[in-house]
This record gives C-alpha cells, sequence and structure tokens, in this order.
C-alpha cells in the first residue's frame, strides 16, 4: 500500500473494470450494472483518472469521495457525473451502499450519433458546473427506466437482431440528453448553442486535458488550433468566465495539488514530472496561484 501511494495519479482503464466486475465485453465500450459496497470500494487506488465516462446513481448508502480535490458525501438519490479528465479519490463506502452505473468510452460518445455540441458539452461537464446532482423521486425514477431499457437492449447485442445497434444508439443518446437536461435546470446551467467561438473552446478544453503537461503557453494552443492567443482567450472566457491562461494554470495546480497531498514523490520529481524547468520555477508558480509553497502546502493537508 504504502508503494501504491508514491506513485503519480493512476488512470483506471475500462478493460480493467470489465474484468473486475466481469462485465459483458461485447458492448463495444457501453456497460450499464449495478454494483454493491464491496464492488464500489475503490479506496485501495490513490487518486486517479480513467480512460472513460460514468455516470453513477445511488440508490442507497453513502459514498465519501474527493472530486478534484473536493470532498463529497453521495447519497440515495444522487447521480455524479465522471469524465475522463476528472480527478477522484474514492474514501469511505457504508456497507448498505449501492449504485446502478453507466461507463462509456470516448469512441462509444462520439459513435453515438449524439450532436457534436452536446457531446462536447459532456466531454467536460464535471470541469464546468457542479457533478453532482440530487434527484427527486420521479427525475430518478425516469433515469432508471432509461437505464433499465438500455441494459435490456445491451443483452441483445450478441444475437445480432435487427437494428440493436442503432437501437442502442438511440436509447443512450437519449439518455444523454435527458441528463443534460437535468444540469441545464441549474442555477447557473451549462448552454451550447454551437457558435464558432464555442466550438474552439470544445476543441482547446480537450487539447488541455490531453497536453497540459508538455505544454503550457496559450500561444501553442492556439497554434494547434489555427487561431490567434486572443480569439482563443475571448473563446474560452465567454464560454466558461476563464482566460485560457486561467485554465491552463488550473490543471497544472490542480494537478500539483494532488500529488503534493496525496504521492511521496519529492517536490524536484514533481516538478520534473509537469515538465517545469527546475525546481524553483515549479515552486514560484505553485506559490503564485495556490498562496503557499509546495512544501507549506505539503505540510497543510
Amino acid at each position: 500500500m504504502m508503494k501504491k501511494s508514491k506513485q503519480p495519479i493512476e488512470k483506471l482503464t475500462i478493460d480493467l473494470l470489465r474484468s473486475r466486475l466481469d462485465l459483458n465485453n461485447t458492448s463495444n465500450g457501453l456497460y450499464i450494472f449495478d454494483t454493491d459496497a464491496q464492488e464500489m470500494d475503490l479506496s485501495y487506488l490513490s487518486p486517479y483518472r480513467s480512460d472513460h465516462n460514468s455516470i453513477h446513481l445511488i440508490t442507497d448508502g453513502e459514498v465519501n469521495v474527493k472530486i478534484n480535490l473536493l470532498p463529497y458525501k453521495l447519497r440515495k438519490n444522487n447521480m455524479v457525473l465522471f469524465t475522463s479528465n476528472t480527478i477522484r479519490h474514492f474514501e469511505t463506502v457504508t456497507p448498505n451502499c449501492r449504485a446502478t452505473n453507466l461507463l462509456f468510452s470516448n469512441d462509444y460518445l462520439f459513435e453515438s450519433g449524439i450532436p457534436s455540441k452536446t457531446a462536447g458539452a459532456f466531454d467536460y461537464l464535471s470541469g464546468i458546473i457542479e457533478p453532482v446532482l440530487t434527484l427527486r423521486e420521479y427525475q430518478r425514477d425516469l433515469i432508471l427506466a432509461q437505464l433499465a431499457a438500455l441494459r435490456l437492449k445491451t443483452e441483445q447485442v450478441s444475437k445480432n437482431t435487427s437494428y440493436t445497434e442503432d437501437i442502442l444508439r438511440h436509447l443512450f443518446s437519449a439518455l444523454i440528453l435527458e441528463i443534460g437536461a437535468l444540469y441545464q435546470k441549474e442555477e447557473k446551467p451549462y448552454v451550447v448553442s454551437g457558435t464558432r467561438k464555442e466550438s474552439v473552446a470544445h476543441q482547446f478544453l480537450k487539447l488541455v486535458v490531453q497536453r497540459f503537461k508538455e505544454e503550457k503557453s496559450v500561444q501553442a494552443y492556439a497554434d494547434m488550433l489555427n487561431i490567434t492567443p486572443k480569439y482563443l482567450s475571448t473563446a474560452t472566457r465567454e464560454l466558461t468566465g476563464k482566460t485560457a491562461g486561467d485554465l491552463i494554470d488550473e490543471m497544472l495546480i490542480l494537478e500539483a495539488k494532488v500529488l503534493l497531498s496525496t504521492s511521496g514523490m519529492p517536490i524536484a520529481h514533481i516538478a520534473e514530472f509537469l515538465n517545469f524547468s527546475d525546481q524553483f520555477v515549479f515552486s514560484k508558480f505553485f506559490k503564485k496561484h495556490a498562496g503557499l509553497n509546495p512544501s507549506t502546502f505539503r505540510r497543510s493537508v
């Protein structure tokens, strides 16, 4: 266990989960299943990301989890969204805990026929708004009914029934849109209108998740997108309220805080892992954005 705690942020793959939970392997990146407390207990993992997206509806009990370093207590009728860029760390699960879960790969999401602007919104939804919703009973029942229909249809995939794949993708699309509608009812809804600037912001946010350790300048991302840095920052500010530089820095600081608080990596190694030129440059960057130097932050957590 001590050896694990000294590793960088882990990545939980959909193949590992499929093997651990004995999930049907004919669904091509889409899995619906129930879990009990033992199956939900991932506390043995260090903080991790995944190579897939997931939706979890708690049907009984409680789960304590940190999502991007913020603590949440998930209870009955809570629904939580995890995307591949979300850092999470499960801490405690009550013995009576139960959940119904949907796992799906990025490929399945983008091949599902959902309009690209909607799929793009989901891709980083948990980074824009609160990832946890409390559902009313009729909302919970509706989501559970849609998940049940989706699960029944996945069981027919191997039988080569006519139009099964097409029906499955339409059911999946309807569920994702239904969940999107629930988030639209929040006090600060996330709205996608499909403008050129929003398209640019979507592409940038996906690139940042993939490249933030290697590329830290707005200019580099603007070059990748064939636009000016000013246009890029205007686009991200209109969508998220933050400049492109702010978003890059947020990703770096979040990663650094997780490594400082949960790993045994020396600060110099963390600086190297995040591709800073040296420990001094990293420490200066961290103090500017976190208000503390890395060693003080580590002692405070």
